[in-house]
């Protein structure tokens, strides 16, 4: 696996949705189009990430299993989670015993 920086672009992206998501004012209509990540759990390696089957990612099949980019920001309560690159919505939690 090779090790790609963050572009300057991506960090403040990243760093604005995680204030916002802090300050209580993040853009519903971002979380509605984000895609849906279901039966997911965290999922540990070179970083912290969650792996799930996802529904409406822009570049994935729906129903397939991925592992997303590193985690930065989880709020099971409120069905949210920033990975590097987007928001998340979360469905069902996978209790099958997995992290």
């Amino acid at each position: 696996m090779n090790f790609h920086w963050m572009d300057s672009e991506t960090v403040e992206r990243l760093l604005e949705s995680i204030h916002s998501a802090n300050a209580g004012g993040l853009d519903q209509a971002v979380i509605a189009e984000a895609p849906l990540l279901e039966c997911y759990r965290t999922a540990v390696g070179h970083a912290f990430a969650l792996t799930g089957i996802v529904h409406g990612h822009p570049r994935i099949d729906d129903g397939r299993r991925v592992v997303t980019s590193q985690l930065f920001y989880l709020d099971p309560n409120l069905g949210i989670a920033r990975t590097m690159n987007r928001w998340y919505r979360l469905g069902a939690r996978d209790r099958s015993g997995g992290q």
